[in-house]
């Protein structure tokens, strides 16, 4: 088969399979099966992480949260170990300027896409920034642990997650850049990454934009919101049972 042609199915074949994985929808998912709720209905009314932990209560939310950060993984994950384990990579273009770590990280860019217009929930879904915090921790934990942080300092300090979820991902870039620039930052192998660092062509911060893009793109009700000084504060409901059927009136991230 010609290098070209497989190239471009399998990179169709990656981005297939992480949107069909990202499609999974967790809050939905999560909602309904454990609890009979449908997530969309109220609070936000968005299928997201947060809107679960603000209608049905925390603990619901951090499972949802991390539902959406695995199933980001996994559509990494999977690809790789494929193409890194079989013959397959030897009939693929592959080089400098375009690395084998371009066609596990479209599957990354496809699982946010899922995660977002979900096929298998009318195609509509959450924000992604769940999605991004798992693209960042499938390919590189040290800049995962620190947006982390960052992502929770901005949320104590500005009780925001809307806030904090357009910030983070650009927090996580900037570090991206300086992991490149600096090599006393670099770090050891992690997994299948080659370093904290990036390549010469900085590919890798490339994919971080465009998804932090992304997450701003679908944050941008948030944010007009966030500029008249009407975005509500979140709180995230303390007592899973109660009151679950009254339509939540607060619109929030």
């Amino acid at each position: 088969m010609n290098v070209y042609l497989a190239s471009s199915l399998t990179l169709l074949v990656t981005m297939i399979f992480g949107y069909l994985i990202g499609s999974f929808p967790s809050a939905i998912f999560i909602g309904k099966v454990f609890y009979g709720v449908d997530v969309r209905k109220q609070g936000s009314h968005n299928a997201g992480g947060t809107n679960v932990g603000r209608v049905i209560g925390k603990k619901a939310g951090i499972i949802t949260i991390a539902l959406d950060v695995l199933k980001t993984v996994i559509a990494i994950w999977v690809p790789f170990l494929i193409l890194t384990l079989s013959p397959l990579k030897e009939h693929l273009v592959s080089n400098e300027k375009w690395p084998l770590a371009i066609y596990y990280y479209m599957g990354g860019v496809a699982a946010a896409i899922g995660h977002s217009f979900p096929i298998f929930a009318h195609f509509k879904g959450g924000k992604a920034m769940s999605v991004f915090s798992g693209f960042v921790f499938a390919t590189n934990p040290v800049i995962s642990i620190l947006g982390v942080i960052i992502f929770f300092l901005i949320f104590l300090w500005k009780k925001y997650v809307s806030l904090a979820s357009i910030l983070a991902p650009f927090s996580v870039v900037i570090m991206s850049i300086f992991l490149a620039i600096f090599p006393v930052l670099r770090c050891t192998n992690y997994f299948f990454v080659s370093s904290c660092r990036l390549d010469g062509t900085y590919i890798y911060t490339i994919f971080l934009l465009v998804i932090a893009l992304y997450v701003v793109l679908r944050h941008i009700p948030n944010i007009k919101r966030l500029m008249k000084g009407t975005e509500p504060k979140t709180h995230f409901k303390k007592t899973p049972k109660a009151s679950l059927h009254h339509e939540n009136k607060e619109v929030e991230e």
